[in-house]
């Protein structure tokens, strides 16, 4: 069986039916972006552009550079290489065991002597006397500058030094 009771009810605090006024809005006027602002974003925009344009033109620069410079220093390492073979060569070719050979091949041999001749006095006064008849450009081509790559030298040594 059941067993009914009345009970009262009141006013429950979740359920109040009040009217609420919506919060008061303060509201600004926000500026609009000026022409100047506009002007200055883009020139600086514009100015960071070209600043990073010269700098990676600068680093291609240096880039080139530096790969010329590594072509050029390969290029010389290569000729130093040729220059030693070609003095090991030339080193080779000088050798004396080389030129016997070389001599040999080609029917020279090696001399068993030496004989010296006295050449008389008149011989050499004829010798002295024609070739005191010759051109001096002739007899004596040594005086010649142009066959005598130590003419220079020998002037000035010519030349005595006073104190």
């Amino acid at each position: 069986m059941a067993l009914a009771i009345a009970v009262e009810r009141g006013p429950q605090p979740g359920r109040r039916r009040v009217q609420s006024t919506p919060p008061e809005r303060h509201l600004a006027l926000v500026p609009q972006t000026t022409r100047r602002t506009i002007r200055l974003f883009a020139a600086g925009a514009v100015g960071l552009f070209l600043l990073m344009s010269i700098a990676i033109g600068f680093q291609a620069v240096i880039a080139e550079l530096q790969l010329k410079l590594d072509h050029v220093s390969s290029e010389l390492r290569l000729a130093k290489l040729y220059q030693d073979q070609l003095r090991g060569q030339r080193a080779g070719l000088l050798a004396p065991e080389y030129l016997r050979t070389q001599a040999g091949l080609q029917g020279m041999s090696q001399g068993l002597g030496s004989r010296f001749v006295e050449v008389p006095q008149d011989v050499v006064a004829q010798v002295v006397i024609a070739t005191g008849l010759m051109d001096p450009k002739i007899a004596e081509p040594a005086a010649m500058s142009s066959f005598d790559p130590l003419a220079p030298l020998a002037k000035l040594q010519q030349v005595q030094v006073k104190p």
